[in-house]
């Protein structure tokens, strides 16, 4: 009995702190990688949201196509394979990760039931006809239980179904079709039953021309109850499933845009985010205006306003943000957190980057850093407004020019909006002592050692520049303005800083001491691995000694290769957060079996790798082993004048069986 109640509270330990992980945006892209054939390959990545540049491959080759969801709390994926495969993965332990079922088209929506401690996974079969419903064991990511035809049989997409707050209700919207009328029904997954209904007449205003209805996050819902005449009008509520209420009415005239409600806070907040037909006029789009309104009063609290043609995310781990998202498929992204903790808060400016320059510099940026922070809040310099930019509630950036610093002395610098002004922080104008800026490399122990070479750049006019070769490895910047971008070359590749102060300043690199591991499937070091970076092209690292290689490198993401027995594999990784690259083995079996079934002993095998090479004579099991990195491979078996190829991933079933006639 100890031994089980330990099991529970080490994954309770577990799933608190996965659902308090930083939240990721995942996607799926195909890739064209033969145009004479036209072959495809599916990558699956994820984005990370609190810092949108940064873009992991979690996998490649997954399929031609394939759709992956997310669970509302980021802990379990779940996409189609080749051969249409139904596939679960862990992602706080990728090795964790099952097939469970075939003829999978496309998922459409993995969630997470709480109490029930089970996965739901909806997805379409037979050509996106048909779908269905099954339930998964988190743990063992194997199938329990599906949800019956007669509850499921109108889910057609992800915004069909939401759970309860706890998990164990699951709410969906079905048709009485004698009544023919729309209610919403609750669907106990402890019973496995419908234990509530209602209708939504019962719930929206009498006297509607039209009613929109939106599950948002977990026991929260959006209706919109439409009054055309005499003015369009909406009436925006909040049902709070689990309960069966309703919030305060909002009112809001039509007359200027549609908007679409979303919730914050467990329904303390209802945020209006304004749009307005596309130049087509086929389609509403999200203008960017968002109004947030408090649901105890009723009042608007705030308006903010961001660029148009976004989308909205939420994340039920992240119960009180709202992410405004535009072009997340793309490297331009842009990724905006509305946090309800602080995007109320007092305006406060707790520093300024830079807040110091040289007298008589040229126009520069000023990052602004404090909180409370909006799209109306507007950077003073010297008691005067300066264009401001918005980048969040915490940051904003303002245009200062070379007239605002053309005199010596120390200068105010504050926020203000419509509803409060900042405190005040001083901003120095200096006389400049020395205009060199001089750039150093140091390896990881704080050695310094020889650059390739030094770049900076100080405008789009000018570009980048060559800095001054001091000759001892060291580099001299030589500008007027107050800051530049740098970059510095090592070993074939390159690293730039933005916004480094130019003016009687050093600024020193350092490289990180890359490792990359080779272990075998038993998890021990394993020498003769030959290994690569890539830096423009493909260059030398070196040959795992005692299972590991070592090299000076900048920190930056590299994409790093391991060959062994003639068998390469790629990996991307940023060594600036982790500078241990580790490639695994798997142990690859191939099993040779008569036609009848019965084990092969002496037959020959091998495995492609731009030549057949060896893996040996099966044993009197029929079955010959070898270490190999886990990649698709084609494998051959032979015996006398019988012989028989097969492809196969080693790194999804590494045992691979081939009958000989």
């Amino acid at each position: 009995m100890k031994k089980n109640n330990m099991f529970l509270v080490l994954f309770a330990l577990f799933f608190n702190a996965a659902i308090n992980s930083q939240p990721y945006y995942y996607t799926t892209k195909y890739e064209l990688i033969d145009s004479v054939f036209r072959n495809f390959t599916t990558n699956l990545y994820r984005v990370n949201m609190g810092n949108p540049a940064t873009v992991e491959t979690l996998m490649t080759d997954i399929a031609y196509r394939s759709g992956s969801e997310v669970d509302e709390y980021g802990n379990w994926l779940a996409y189609n394979e080749p051969f249409r495969l139904l596939t679960l993965m862990n992602l706080n332990n990728s090795v964790q990760k099952n097939s469970i079922e075939e003829n999978c088209e496309s998922v459409i929506k993995l969630s997470y039931a709480k109490d029930v401690n089970k996965l739901v996974v909806l997805y379409s079969v037979e050509s996106f006809d048909q779908t269905k419903m099954i339930i998964i064991d988190p743990i063992t990511l194997t199938i329990v239980d599906s949800i019956p035809y007669d509850i499921r049989w109108e889910i057609w997409t992800d915004e069909d179904f939401i759970f309860s707050k706890t998990g164990d209700i699951m709410y969906l919207m079905k048709t009485d079709t004698i009544a023919e009328k729309r209610y919403i029904a609750a669907y106990s997954l402890l019973t496995n039953q419908i234990v509530k209904t209602k209708y939504l007449s019962e719930i929206y205003y009498s006297g509607k021309h039209h009613y929109y209805f939106n599950y948002r996050r977990n026991g929260l819902s959006v209706m919109e109850s439409l009054f055309l005449l005499p003015t369009p009008r909406s009436y925006y509520q909040i049902y709070f499933l689990d309960k069966d209420s309703l919030s305060i009415p909002i009112i809001r005239s039509n007359s200027e845009s549609w908007a679409d409600g979303y919730v914050a806070s467990e329904g303390n907040y209802l945020l209006l985010f304004n749009s307005q037909l596309n130049t087509d006029s086929s389609v509403q789009v999200y203008t960017g205006k968002i109004d947030i309104y408090d649901m105890t009063s009723g009042e608007i609290k705030k308006t903010i306003q961001l660029p148009p043609g976004g989308d909205v995310m939420c994340f039920e781990n992240y119960p009180s943000n709202v992410y405004y998202v535009k072009d997340i498929e793309e490297p331009t992204r842009q990724v905006w957190k509305l946090n309800m903790d602080s995007i109320f808060n007092v305006l406060d400016v707790t520093s300024l980057n830079p807040n110091t320059i040289n007298v008589g510099a040229n126009s520069f940026i000023l990052t602004v850093n404090g909180s409370g922070f909006n799209t109306l809040t507007t950077v003073y310099f010297n008691e005067q407004p300066k264009t401001t930019a918005y980048i969040s509630d915490s940051v904003l950036t303002a245009e200062i020019l070379s007239s605002d610093v053309a005199a010596v002395g120390s200068f105010p610098v504050w926020v203000k909006d419509r509803y409060s002004i900042s405190d005040t922080l001083q901003f120095s104008v200096t006389q400049a002592s020395n205009p060199n800026l001089l750039v150093k490399l140091k390896n990881s122990l704080g050695n310094q050692i020889p650059a390739s070479n030094v770049m900076y750049y100080e405008s789009a006019a000018g570009g980048w520049k060559d800095a001054v070769n001091n000759g001892n490895g060291t580099f001299t910047v030589i500008t007027t303005r107050p800051t530049v971008s740098i970059r510095m070359f090592y070993e074939y590749a390159n690293q730039t800083v933005h916004n480094v102060p130019a003016q009687n300043n050093t600024y020193t690199f350092q490289t990180v001491n890359a490792s990359v591991q080779l272990k075998n499937s038993s998890g021990n070091l394993i020498d003769q691995g030959t290994v690569q970076y890539y830096a423009g092209a493909w260059r030398s690292f070196g040959t795992t000694v005692n299972g590991v290689a070592n090299k000076e490198l900048l920190p930056i993401n590299y994409s790093f290769r391991m060959i062994y027995e003639y068998v390469p594999l790629d990996k991307q990784q940023d060594i600036s957060t982790n500078s241990t690259v580790t490639f695994s083995t798997v142990l690859c079996t191939v099993k040779v079996t008569k036609a009848n079934g019965q084990p092969l002993s002496g037959a020959s095998t091998k495995y492609y790798s731009g030549a057949w090479r060896d893996i040996g004579l099966t044993n009197a099991n029929g079955e010959a082993a070898k270490e190999l990195l886990p990649k698709s491979l084609n494998f051959r078996a032979a015996s006398g004048n019988a012989s028989k190829d097969k492809q196969q991933d080693i790194g999804v079933n590494n045992l691979v069986e081939i009958q000989l006639p």
